[in-house]
Protein backbone atom coordinates (compact mmCIF):
# COMPACT_ATOMS: atom_id res chain seq x y z
CA UNK A 1 0.00 0.00 0.00
CA UNK A 2 1.05 3.39 -0.91
CA UNK A 3 2.30 5.64 2.08
CA UNK A 4 -0.18 9.01 1.83
CA UNK A 5 2.24 11.61 1.04
CA UNK A 6 -0.95 14.10 2.32
CA UNK A 7 -2.88 12.75 5.18
CA UNK A 8 -5.47 14.78 7.15
CA UNK A 9 -7.09 12.72 9.89
CA UNK A 10 -10.42 13.45 11.77
CA UNK A 11 -9.33 17.51 10.79
CA UNK A 12 -12.39 19.57 13.14
CA UNK A 13 -12.33 23.73 13.02
CA UNK A 14 -14.37 25.40 15.46
CA UNK A 15 -14.75 29.12 16.10
CA UNK A 16 -15.59 31.09 18.88
CA UNK A 17 -18.17 33.78 17.71
CA UNK A 18 -20.37 35.54 20.25
CA UNK A 19 -21.82 33.31 22.64
CA UNK A 20 -21.44 30.45 20.17
CA UNK A 21 -19.18 28.10 18.54
CA UNK A 22 -19.25 27.65 14.82
CA UNK A 23 -17.90 24.83 13.17
CA UNK A 24 -16.33 25.64 9.85
CA UNK A 25 -14.72 22.13 9.40
CA UNK A 26 -15.73 18.69 11.09
CA UNK A 27 -14.12 15.51 10.85
CA UNK A 28 -12.57 15.80 7.69
CA UNK A 29 -10.83 12.41 6.52
CA UNK A 30 -8.54 12.88 3.63
CA UNK A 31 -5.14 11.37 2.05
CA UNK A 32 -3.71 12.52 -1.19
CA UNK A 33 -0.81 10.42 -3.10
CA UNK A 34 2.92 11.79 -4.26
CA UNK A 35 2.31 13.91 -7.46
CA UNK A 36 -1.28 14.11 -7.37
CA UNK A 37 -3.26 17.06 -9.00
CA UNK A 38 -6.21 17.21 -6.40
CA UNK A 39 -9.60 19.89 -6.44
CA UNK A 40 -11.64 20.55 -3.82
CA UNK A 41 -14.63 22.02 -4.68
CA UNK A 42 -17.93 23.52 -3.17
CA UNK A 43 -20.06 26.39 -3.39
CA UNK A 44 -18.22 29.42 -1.40
CA UNK A 45 -18.39 28.63 2.45
CA UNK A 46 -18.30 25.50 2.65
CA UNK A 47 -14.64 24.76 3.91
CA UNK A 48 -12.42 24.92 1.08
CA UNK A 49 -10.23 27.86 2.16
CA UNK A 50 -10.51 26.29 5.52
CA UNK A 51 -9.58 22.82 4.93
CA UNK A 52 -6.66 24.32 2.43
CA UNK A 53 -5.10 26.86 5.35
CA UNK A 54 -5.42 23.83 8.03
CA UNK A 55 -3.36 22.03 5.18
CA UNK A 56 -1.17 23.80 4.77
CA UNK A 57 -0.47 24.85 8.69
CA UNK A 58 -1.73 28.52 8.28
CA UNK A 59 -4.13 27.79 11.01
CA UNK A 60 -3.95 25.18 13.39
CA UNK A 61 -7.34 22.46 13.94
CA UNK A 62 -9.22 22.56 16.80
CA UNK A 63 -8.97 18.56 16.54
CA UNK A 64 -7.09 16.54 14.38
CA UNK A 65 -4.27 16.43 12.81
CA UNK A 66 -2.50 16.63 9.05
CA UNK A 67 0.23 14.33 8.23
CA UNK A 68 3.55 15.46 5.05
CA UNK A 69 5.25 12.37 4.18
CA UNK A 70 4.45 10.66 7.99
CA UNK A 71 5.08 13.83 10.06
CA UNK A 72 2.57 15.60 11.73
CA UNK A 73 2.58 19.37 11.02
CA UNK A 74 0.02 20.11 13.27
CA UNK A 75 2.54 19.37 15.96
CA UNK A 76 5.63 21.12 14.65
CA UNK A 77 7.44 23.51 16.60
CA UNK A 78 7.90 27.01 14.69
CA UNK A 79 11.18 26.31 13.35
CA UNK A 80 10.63 23.00 12.00
CA UNK A 81 7.02 24.55 10.38
CA UNK A 82 9.39 27.46 8.75
CA UNK A 83 11.84 24.78 7.60
CA UNK A 84 9.10 22.85 5.69
CA UNK A 85 6.97 25.68 4.49
CA UNK A 86 10.46 27.53 2.93
CA UNK A 87 11.79 23.84 1.66
CA UNK A 88 8.31 21.95 0.89
CA UNK A 89 5.25 23.41 0.54
CA UNK A 90 4.19 26.49 -2.07
CA UNK A 91 0.68 28.63 -1.51
CA UNK A 92 -1.19 30.30 -3.99
CA UNK A 93 -4.00 32.69 -2.93
CA UNK A 94 -6.62 34.27 -4.77
CA UNK A 95 -5.12 37.96 -3.28
CA UNK A 96 -1.97 38.18 -4.78
CA UNK A 97 -0.17 39.99 -1.86
CA UNK A 98 2.49 41.45 -3.41
CA UNK A 99 4.65 44.43 -2.12
CA UNK A 100 3.50 47.84 -4.05
CA UNK A 101 7.30 49.30 -3.55
CA UNK A 102 8.55 46.37 -4.79
CA UNK A 103 9.40 45.85 -8.69
CA UNK A 104 8.26 42.47 -10.45
CA UNK A 105 11.40 40.81 -10.02
CA UNK A 106 12.15 42.11 -6.57
CA UNK A 107 8.28 40.09 -5.36
CA UNK A 108 9.72 37.07 -6.92
CA UNK A 109 13.38 37.19 -5.24
CA UNK A 110 12.34 37.94 -2.28
CA UNK A 111 10.72 34.38 -1.70
CA UNK A 112 14.32 32.67 -1.89
CA UNK A 113 15.03 34.90 1.28
CA UNK A 114 14.33 31.91 3.49
CA UNK A 115 16.66 29.47 1.57
CA UNK A 116 19.37 31.54 1.42
CA UNK A 117 20.55 30.87 -2.32
CA UNK A 118 23.03 31.66 -4.60
CA UNK A 119 21.66 34.65 -6.33
CA UNK A 120 23.17 34.34 -9.96
CA UNK A 121 21.62 31.02 -10.86
CA UNK A 122 18.24 32.04 -9.03
CA UNK A 123 18.54 35.01 -11.05
CA UNK A 124 17.98 32.54 -14.23
CA UNK A 125 16.07 30.49 -12.74
CA UNK A 126 13.42 33.85 -12.03
CA UNK A 127 13.67 35.10 -15.68
CA UNK A 128 13.11 31.56 -16.99
CA UNK A 129 9.97 31.77 -15.07
CA UNK A 130 9.18 35.16 -16.43
CA UNK A 131 9.48 34.04 -19.83
CA UNK A 132 7.14 30.80 -19.07
CA UNK A 133 4.43 33.53 -17.97
CA UNK A 134 5.12 35.76 -21.23
CA UNK A 135 6.07 38.33 -18.28
CA UNK A 136 9.87 38.73 -18.67
CA UNK A 137 9.55 42.48 -20.09
CA UNK A 138 8.07 43.38 -17.13
CA UNK A 139 10.43 42.32 -14.35
CA UNK A 140 11.28 46.12 -13.61
CA UNK A 141 7.87 47.52 -13.55
CA UNK A 142 6.02 47.98 -10.50
CA UNK A 143 2.61 45.78 -9.17
CA UNK A 144 0.39 48.65 -9.99
CA UNK A 145 1.46 49.01 -13.62
CA UNK A 146 0.22 45.42 -14.58
CA UNK A 147 -3.36 43.64 -15.11
CA UNK A 148 -4.66 42.02 -12.41
CA UNK A 149 -4.43 38.61 -14.09
CA UNK A 150 -0.32 39.11 -14.69
CA UNK A 151 -0.37 40.29 -11.10
CA UNK A 152 -1.15 36.75 -10.49
CA UNK A 153 1.12 35.01 -12.51
CA UNK A 154 3.45 36.72 -10.35
CA UNK A 155 2.24 35.97 -7.43
CA UNK A 156 2.51 31.95 -8.88
CA UNK A 157 5.82 32.38 -9.77
CA UNK A 158 6.94 33.88 -6.27
CA UNK A 159 5.45 30.36 -5.50
CA UNK A 160 7.08 28.14 -7.95
CA UNK A 161 10.46 29.92 -8.09
CA UNK A 162 10.88 28.06 -4.37
CA UNK A 163 10.89 24.28 -5.78
CA UNK A 164 7.96 23.47 -3.77
CA UNK A 165 7.07 19.68 -4.08
CA UNK A 166 3.31 20.56 -3.11
CA UNK A 167 1.08 23.44 -4.19
CA UNK A 168 -1.47 24.13 -2.13
CA UNK A 169 -3.53 27.31 -4.62
CA UNK A 170 -6.91 28.93 -2.90
CA UNK A 171 -9.10 29.82 -5.94
CA UNK A 172 -6.38 30.78 -7.87
CA UNK A 173 -8.06 31.80 -10.98
CA UNK A 174 -10.88 33.46 -8.85
CA UNK A 175 -9.50 36.79 -9.74
CA UNK A 176 -8.75 36.60 -13.71
CA UNK A 177 -10.17 36.88 -17.12
CA UNK A 178 -11.30 33.34 -18.53
CA UNK A 179 -8.46 33.47 -20.74
CA UNK A 180 -5.73 34.03 -18.19
CA UNK A 181 -7.64 31.03 -16.22
CA UNK A 182 -7.12 28.82 -18.60
CA UNK A 183 -3.09 29.56 -18.61
CA UNK A 184 -2.95 29.42 -15.18
CA UNK A 185 -4.33 25.91 -15.05
CA UNK A 186 -2.11 24.91 -17.94
CA UNK A 187 0.82 25.77 -15.77
CA UNK A 188 -0.18 23.89 -12.62
CA UNK A 189 -1.70 20.59 -14.31
CA UNK A 190 2.35 20.88 -16.20
CA UNK A 191 3.81 21.02 -12.48
CA UNK A 192 2.02 17.69 -12.39
CA UNK A 193 2.91 16.49 -15.22
CA UNK A 194 6.52 17.79 -15.80
CA UNK A 195 7.74 18.71 -12.33
CA UNK A 196 6.39 15.66 -10.20
CA UNK A 197 4.49 18.16 -7.94
CA UNK A 198 1.78 17.66 -5.82
CA UNK A 199 -0.77 20.44 -6.76
CA UNK A 200 -4.16 20.89 -4.31
CA UNK A 201 -6.85 23.69 -5.85
CA UNK A 202 -9.57 24.82 -3.49
CA UNK A 203 -12.16 26.24 -6.27
CA UNK A 204 -15.81 26.84 -6.72
CA UNK A 205 -15.05 28.15 -10.18
CA UNK A 206 -14.60 25.83 -13.35
CA UNK A 207 -11.78 23.94 -13.68
CA UNK A 208 -11.09 21.14 -15.81
CA UNK A 209 -12.05 18.05 -13.71
CA UNK A 210 -10.97 15.96 -16.34
CA UNK A 211 -6.93 16.90 -15.36
CA UNK A 212 -7.97 16.30 -11.81
CA UNK A 213 -6.79 12.65 -10.09
CA UNK A 214 -9.17 13.34 -7.01
CA UNK A 215 -12.01 15.33 -6.69
CA UNK A 216 -13.34 16.27 -2.84
CA UNK A 217 -16.43 18.04 -3.11
CA UNK A 218 -17.22 20.12 0.39
CA UNK A 219 -20.50 21.17 1.44
CA UNK A 220 -21.19 23.16 4.89
CA UNK A 221 -18.12 21.62 6.24
CA UNK A 222 -18.53 18.81 5.35
CA UNK A 223 -16.63 15.77 3.02
CA UNK A 224 -20.19 15.33 0.83
CA UNK A 225 -18.08 13.00 -1.85
CA UNK A 226 -14.64 12.18 -2.66
CA UNK A 227 -13.77 10.82 -6.47
CA UNK A 228 -11.15 9.47 -8.64
CA UNK A 229 -11.47 11.57 -11.85
CA UNK A 230 -9.23 9.59 -13.91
Amino acid sequence: MVEPHIECISLTKQYKSKNQVVTALEDINISIAKNQLVLIKGRSGAGKSTLLNLMSRLIKPTHGRVNIDSDCITCMSDDSLSKLLSEKIGIIFQSFNLLPTYSVYENIEIALVPKRTEKSPERDHIFALLDQFNLKDKAALMPSELSAGQQQKVAIIRTLVKRPSIIFADEPTGSVDDETAAEIMEHLISLKSNENVTVVIATHGVIPEKSADKIFIMDYGKLKSSTSAI
